[in-house]
């Protein structure tokens, strides 16, 4: 690999720890974006491991799922030894979905079936297994803590169980304008959620190293009463797992947590292969035209404009012709440059649709661009 495609924030961010136990881009955007199929052999940014495995339940050939993290890495080692080894009950049980069960015990049961430097991890996470991994990464806690320390104060519990009732939208808006969006819960959301707090104990300061937004918790309050408003909230686990810290319905819950689910995933889950990395690295090391669809969660967000460039230019010669990748921004806009207009083509008109109706409310734009060079 070439150096000039170094991973940048690799150098200047601690990967010692999980930084997410949940993955906050919405699976449904990448299934309808790329359009996966039974020949697709599919490149995903590994984080939590949730989209990688949502995606594979659209049976493509195969997933690659990379994370330069190996707390990340070991954490999607850990569910795909669990999917295959235990019962669903138990396999929510051990994550902390839902409370029963003696996690260590549960661990011990597919300890065994993991690879030597991910046991080891986990040995030495052990407390965290014990606590529940879903609750566990830098951000889940960050969140939960928010949602204990500070909710109760702003909104009582029949009001949020209000706003999770089926209802048409605009019974929902009107509701949210005029018991949720109060000025006090809008000024301790733009302060617990701005850019000085959530660097110092919710994301890393290197994560903001490319933003010029200079009003963070301004911007994620708006896109926050945006979702509250245009997206029904009975079905969005997003919201709901952001504002309770839990799931009520897993059948309405991220993809590898519903029941009806789990037996496929256990027969699919050979087709997972799990790589502790650099995407750049990889990239190169595989055959060019190897894969076919790439899931980037929003890691230009990350990454300088020159870096950036070089990425998209290892993408699109790399990844096979009529192929497609998708991406996220989230306070850093990013795309393809028009130097490399020959390589990748925008499909604006399918990424704008999708992303209206992105119910992880984070983002300020989805991408997805189709290789065709």
């Amino acid at each position: 690999m070439s150096e000039r495609l170094k991973s940048e924030i690799a150098q200047k961010m601690s990967l010692d720890q999980v930084r997410y136990s949940q993955v906050w881009e919405d699976h449904l955007l990448l299934e309808r974006g790329l359009e996966l199929g039974p020949e697709d052999d599919v490149l995903s940014i590994c984080s939590a491991g949730d989209n990688a495995l949502a995606m594979l339940l659209c049976e493509p050939r195969s997933i690659t799922a990379i994370d330069m993290n190996p707390a990340q890495t070991a954490l999607l080692e850990l569910k795909l030894a669990a999917i295959r080894k235990l019962s669903h009950a138990d396999f929510v049980a051990l994550l902390g979905v839902r409370e029963g069960g003696d996690r260590r015990a549960l661990y011990a049961r597919i300890r065994g079936d993991l690879p030597d430097e991910v046991s080891a991890f986990w040995d030495d996470h052990i407390e965290d297994i014990e606590g529940g991994l879903v609750h566990k990464g830098r951000l889940e806690r960050y969140i939960a803590a928010f949602n204990a320390e500070h909710l109760p104060e702003l909104w009582s519990k029949e009001l949020l169980a209000r706003l999770f009732a089926e209802q048409t939208l605009e019974e929902q808006a009107a509701l949210f304008d005029a018991e949720a969006a109060t000025e006090a819960f809008e000024a301790r959301f733009r302060w617990y959620f701005g850019r000085e707090k959530m660097a110092e104990q919710g994301r890393d300061p290197a994560q903001f190293e490319h933003v010029d937004e200079g009003d963070v918790g301004g911007y994620f309050f708006r896109r926050f009463s945006w979702a509250c408003r245009a997206l029904p909230l009975s079905t969005n686990f997003y919201v709901e797992h952001f504002l309770s810290s839990r799931y009520r319905d897993l059948s309405l819950g991220p993809p590898y947590l519903r029941p009806e689910n789990f037996e496929r995933l256990r027969a699919l889950s050979d087709r997972v292969r799990v790589h502790t990395g650099e995407l750049e690295a990889l990239l190169f090391e595989a055959d060019e035209g190897h894969f076919s669809k790439a899931n980037l969660s929003d890691i230009f967000e990350y990454m300088s404009e020159s870096l950036a460039a070089q990425v998209f230019e290892a993408l699109g010669s790399r990844l096979r012709v009529g192929g497609r990748i998708a991406y996220w921004n989230l306070l850093v806009p990013r795309s393809r440059p028009e130097s490399l207009a020959h390589m990748l083509r925008p499909m604006r008109g399918l990424s704008e649709a999708l992303f209206s109706e992105d119910r992880s409310w984070f983002y300020r734009a989805f991408h997805i661009e189709e290789v065709t060079r």
